[in-house]
C-alpha cells in the first residue's frame, strides 16, 4: 500500500509530503509532538492525547490549525488508506511554529502540522515474559509536562543503552527518579504503585495503567528517591507503543529478585483487559 500523510489540511503522499527548510521546528528544535497507537484500528484515548496535545501547544504558544474532529477523521482516513486490514497503526502527530521570521521568531497564524502513520511491528514477546532493563542518567527535560519535539539527550543515548542491552534510559534528578525518556516509570512495594506526579509528562497509558489498577491496588504518585528505586519489589514502564513493559534491573542493579513480579503481571493483565474492551 502506498503511505500518506496529513499535511497542513490535505491528506497527501508521504513521496510528495515535504516541510520548508526554514520551518523553526527544523532551525530552532521549536515543536511539539504526539504519539498513540490504534487498538482494532481505532486511535487509543484520542480525546486524551489531544488534550494533552491541545496543553502542549498552550505551553509553547502554538496554534493548532484543525479541530479535534478533523484530527480525527484525518487518522481515520490514513488508516484506511496507509495501513493493511488486520494490522494497527502507529501515529506521529508534529506541530511546529512554521516559516521562521528573522530565523528566531514566527507566525502563529501560520504554523506546520502534520501527521505521519505507520504499521505498529509488535515488540518481542521476552520483553514481557523475562523483563528488561534501564540506563541511568542524570537528566530534568526542559518543558517536562509538555511533549515537545526536543528529544536531543534521548538521541544521543541511545548507542548507550544499546550497548547496555536496555530498552530505555532512566532520568533522574537531585536524586528523584522521574521517568524514561519515552516512557513513564512506576516502582512496586508492599503491593503499592508509586510514580513520579511531578516534572515528568503526563502519560496517557500512565494514566490508563493507574485507573485499571485502582480499584485492586493502592496508588501513590508522588516522589520517588533514587535510593527506594532500588529497595522496590518490583517496577515497570508505561508508554503508548510499549504498553507496560516489567523491568528486571536498573543500571546494574536487579529490581527485588530480578524476575517480573506478580503485581506487574496482574497490572499487565488489567491493561491488556481494557484495550480488549476499547
Amino acid at each position: 500500500m502506498a503511505t500518506f500523510c496529513y499535511l497542513n489540511g490535505k491528506i497527501i503522499s508521504l513521496a510528495k509530503a515535504h516541510v520548508g527548510l526554514y520551518d523553526i521546528g527544523l532551525l530552532r528544535g521549536f515543536g511539539i509532538y504526539e504519539a498513540l497507537m490504534t487498538y482494532k484500528r481505532k486511535p487509543f484515548m484520542l480525546k486524551a492525547h489531544l488534550a494533552r496535545f491541545r496543553n502542549s501547544a498552550k505551553s509553547l504558544s502554538l496554534k493548532i490549525p484543525a479541530t479535534d474532529a478533523e484530527i480525527a477523521s484525518a487518522m481515520h482516513e490514513l488508516v484506511e488508506r496507509s495501513i493493511p486490514m488486520g494490522t494497527e497503526a502507529i501515529f506521529r502527530v508534529i506541530l511546529t511554529g512554521g516559516t521562521a521570521i528573522d530565523s528566531i521568531e514566527y507566525d502563529y497564524e501560520h504554523p506546520t502540522f502534520y501527521i505521519l502513520v505507520e504499521e505498529f511491528h509488535l515488540f518481542p514477546k521476552e520483553y514481557y515474559t523475562d523483563g528488561c532493563s534501564l540506563t541511568v542518567f542524570e537528566e530534568q527535560r526542559s518543558f517536562p509536562e509538555s511533549k515537545t519535539t526536543n528529544y536531543i539527550q534521548a538521541v544521543l543515548l541511545q548507542e548507550e543503552r544499546k550497548k547496555a542491552g536496555a530498552i530505555e534510559i532512566l532520568y533522574v534528578s537531585g536524586g528523584k527518579v522521574l521517568e524514561a525518556a519515552t516512557s513513564n516509570f512506576f516502582i512496586v512495594k508492599n503491593g503499592r504503585l508509586i510514580t513520579a506526579k511531578e516534572r515528568v509528562l503526563p502519560g496517557i497509558t500512565r494514566k490508563v495503567t493507574i485507573d485499571v489498577a485502582r480499584p485492586h491496588f493502592k496508588i501513590q504518585e508522588r516522589e520517588v528517591t533514587v535510593e527506594e528505586m532500588y529497595k522496590a519489589d518490583e517496577a515497570f514502564i508505561t508508554s503508548s507503543f510499549k504498553e507496560i513493559v516489567p523491568i528486571v534491573k536498573v543500571g546494574k542493579k536487579k529490581i527485588g529478585n530480578g524476575k517480573v513480579g506478580e503485581v506487574t503481571k496482574q497490572v499487565m493483565k488489567l491493561f491488556h483487559e481494557f484495550t480488549a474492551k476499547y
